[in-house]
Order: C-alpha cells, then structure tokens, then sequence
C-alpha cells in the first residue's frame, strides 16, 4: 500500500466520518431546536389564552366564554381547539362542539387539577405536529375550578425538519468536502511532493548520476531532511573522489611494482648478458678495427668490416643502456643553464639531423632562470628525445627545440619541449610509451627503455615529463624541471 493511500486512510477517512458524525450531531440539534422553538411558541400562546379564559369565567357568561373560545381557535391558525373542564372533568366549554379529537384523560386533568402545574403532550400526527397543553383554571380567590385544554397545531412540520436537514447535509457535506480538498493539497504540496523530489534523488544517487541539490525552502522536517540528503550526497561524492583517487594510486604503485619487477629482471639479464657478451664483443669489434686500419681506402672488404664495427657498437650501446637503467646514479643537483644544455647538445644531433634530411631548430624564450639538475642525466634526457624525434620524422620533416619559464603546480621551473613532425604516436599506444620495453619501432630497432629511462631521470630531479601525440601530425615531448633555489 503506497504512502498516498496510506495518508488518504489515515487521515481522509477519520476527518470524514469526524465530520458525518458531526453532521447526525448538528441534524439532531437543528431538529430538536425546532421542536423547542415550536413548545415554546405554543406555551406562550396557550399561557395568554389561560389568562383570557380565567378572565372570562370571572366576568362573562357562558355564551361569551364560547365566543372567545371560537374566536379564538378563529384567529391563530395553530390552534386546534380549546376546551375547559369542570371539576367533575367533564367538558363544560369547546371551542367547537363536536369537535373532532378525544378527551383529554381523567388522570392527566386530575392530576393537572390536584397539583396545580401544566402539562404539555407532544405528538406526531402524520405531516403535523401536536402539542396538547392542559393548564389549571383559577377562580378570583385562586383556587383551581377546572382546567384547560389547548391543542396546537404545526402544518407542514415534518417538512421542515426535512428542509432542516437538508441544508445542515448540503452545508456539512460542503464542509467536508472542503477540509478534504484542503486536505489533499496540503499533503500533496507539503509532504508527498517534496517526497517524491528526495526519493527521485535517492534513485539517481544509487544510480551513480547525483543530480542538484534538493531545494531547502522550508525550516520544518522536511528541510531538516533535505539539508540532511544534501550533506550525505556530497559525503558520497567526496567519499567517492578519495576513493577514486586511492584507486589511481593504487594502479600506479602496481604499475611500479610491475616496473622495479621488470627492472629486477632486466637487471640479472644485462648483468648475464655484460659478463657473457662483452668479451666476445670487445675481441670482435678491436679485431674489426685493426684489419680496417690496415686496409686501403679502396680495399672491396672495407665497407663490410664497417658494418661489422657500427653493429658491434651499436651492441655494446644497447648493453651499457640496459645497465644504465638497472643501475641509475642518484643525480648530482645543481644550478644548470638550460640555453649552455642546448648550446652542448644541438650542435652534436645537427649532424645526425642533416644525414637524415631533417632540419632542427631550437629557440630559447629568454630569461630563462638556471633550473636544478644534473647537467649529464638531463643531457641523456635530451639526446634521447632528439633521437627519437630524429627516428620517427621522414625525410625533408623538422625539428623543434622549445624552451621558456613557467610554473607547476605552483613551483616556478622551465618546460623543455622537443617536438616532430613525424607520423605520430597510435592512440592506443599514447598511455604505454614510458613503460619499460614498449616501443612502438620495429622489432630489432629499438629496446623500448629510452623514455622510461628519462621518464625516471626526470622524476628524480621533481619535474614532469608528458606527451602530446596525434597520428599524422607529430609528437611533442615535454620535461619540466624546476628552478634551483639558489638561482630563485
């Protein structure tokens, strides 16, 4: 059973039958005032005839005393007949002889006659009521020498009780009608409405979509319930941004762990790998440098005992790599001058950037303050990332080299970008690149550990590195470093 049916029993029907009860109540009241009303009409004019028809018997004669008896029953249309009784309580006088109606009984006027008082008699005769007053008569020295009968009349009293009635329902039932309609506007506006706004928040709240806050527009239980809903959707949504936030953290330190996992391998691999290979490598590669250096400039065997020492290097460069990532220094920070970096490294890439056909550019946006680092690891970083650039831009592309001051996270530093206009990083690679062994070059050209490694020298100096990516369009990689307090 819903709230509304609820409320429509526990209130509606209870206020309703309150207000028929109080309609039978106010029916009977109204009915039995009527009755009053017409009992004492009828004792007022039946007293004045009393005190006519003692007068008369006092002074007149007989014949004049019924006259006044008929003239009487003549003029007040409500008066039936009057007769008196003598004290033998036989009827001496009528106001209409042979009237229609019966004798009053003997008890009644013996006991009207012996005790002095009056009596009134009423009864209902079909449309009409009847009120039969027997009154004592009194001679000039007061004592009792008969009695008198009035019969009154009411015509049309049931219909007017009727009527009565009728108006008290019509008046009752649009009273009731009112406090009903009354009723169900205050409860729907002050109660199932504002119920019906919180259970439709409750639902959205479970659902994971919170909408507004409810409105608070009323200082009773219903605000102290919308207040209360207020503080505990935004104890959830509060709740839920710390429990997001714990989960981020969470994935990120099972993503370190995975990486020190990765690395621990990684080291006992390129510890094997160092001992086992770089002999053999060191023997090969001075071997290889001794028949070139023997051989003419135009010998046919020269150009392969090149590539036997350019593969061997590069061997070597993938080995020293792998050992610098599980073994990495503590950076030894201090004051660096980013434009003397770039005046240090760019001049070393130019001629890598020209045998590939890439123009490179860098542009300082001066002054730029020193930034605290490690001139070596921040030189690694950026070589690295000029390499990478180098490697996925095309023939005839560019590369720029950007620096300028801004802060993070409200710490003053200066961002160092290196973008290309290459083919772009995959979108579903974007989020990969910085992990240990993910690289999207092919197989055998690449380790997949030069970003990680800068991602993590980066880190060790409290700055930042991000990528900007889009296929087709270039990549942007940015590092932030921060300014050396000294130099602030």
């Amino acid at each position: 059973m819903g709230l509304r049916l609820r409320l429509f029993f526990v209130l509606i029907v209870p206020l309703t039958l309150l207000v028929g009860l109080y309609a039978v109540v106010r029916i009977r009241e109204e009915e039995g005032q009527l009755l009053a009303a017409e009992q004492r009409n009828a004792a007022v004019t039946a007293r004045a005839i009393q005190i006519a028809v003692e007068n008369a018997v006092r002074d007149r004669q007989v014949g004049d005393i019924r006259r006044l008896l008929s003239e009487l029953v003549n003029r007040q249309e409500q008066i039936d007949r009057i007769r008196v009784y003598d004290k033998s309580l036989v009827p001496a006088l009528e106001s209409e002889p042979g009237a229609v109606g019966g004798l009053v009984a003997a008890e009644r006027l013996q006991r009207v006659m012996t005790e002095g008082r009056s009596e009134i008699v009423a009864e209902e005769a079909g449309n009409a009521d009847t009120f039969s007053h027997v009154m004592p008569l009194r001679g000039r020295r007061g004592e009792i020498i008969g009695a008198l009968e009035v019969l009154f009349t009411s015509p049309g009293a049931r219909e007017k009780r009727e009527r009565a009635t009728r108006d008290a329902v019509i008046r009752l039932s649009l009273l009731a009608l009112g406090l009903v309609t009354v009723t169900t506007v205050v409860l729907s506006r002050q109660v199932l409405r504002p119920l019906s706004r919180l259970t439709r928040s409750i639902r959205a709240l479970g659902e994971g979509q919170p909408g507004p806050p409810l409105p608070v527009e009323r200082q009773d239980e219903m605000g102290q319930v919308a207040e209360a809903f207020n503080r505990m959707a935004d104890q959830l949504q509060a709740a839920q941004q710390r429990l997001l936030l714990e989960s981020d953290r969470a994935v990120d330190l099972e993503q370190q762990l995975r990486r020190a996992e990765t690395l621990a391998v990684a080291g006992k691999l390129t510890s094997g790998i160092a001992h086992e290979v770089g002999t053999p490598l060191n023997i090969i590669s001075g071997r290889a440098e001794i028949l070139l250096r023997g051989l003419a400039p135009d010998h046919p065997g020269r150009p392969d005992l090149e590539v036997i020492v350019a593969q061997t290097d590069r061997i070597s460069a993938i080995i020293r790599s792998l050992l610098d990532t599980v073994r990495q220094q503590k950076p030894e920070i201090q004051p660096v001058a980013v434009p003397v970096l770039l005046d240090r490294v760019v001049p070393l890439m130019e001629h890598m950037a020209r045998r590939r056909g890439v123009s490179m550019s860098a542009t300082v946006a001066p002054p730029l303050p020193d930034v605290a680092a490690d001139p070596n690891q921040v030189q690694q970083v950026l070589i690295n990332l000029i390499v990478n650039a180098l490697e996925a831009t095309p023939r005839g592309g560019r590369i720029g080299i950007e620096t300028w001051a801004c802060p993070n996270d409200g710490r003053p530093g200066v961002a160092l970008a290196v973008s290309d206009t290459g083919s772009g990083i995959p979108a579903e690679a974007i989020g990969h690149v910085f992990e240990p062994f993910f690289t999207t070059k092919p197989q055998g050209q690449g380790t997949g550990l030069g970003l990680s490694i800068c991602r993590d020298i980066v880190r060790e100096h409290g700055g930042t590195l991000a990528v900007q990516s889009r296929e087709g369009q270039g990549t942007t990689f940015t590092a932030w470093l921060p300014v050396h307090e000294a130099a602030a």
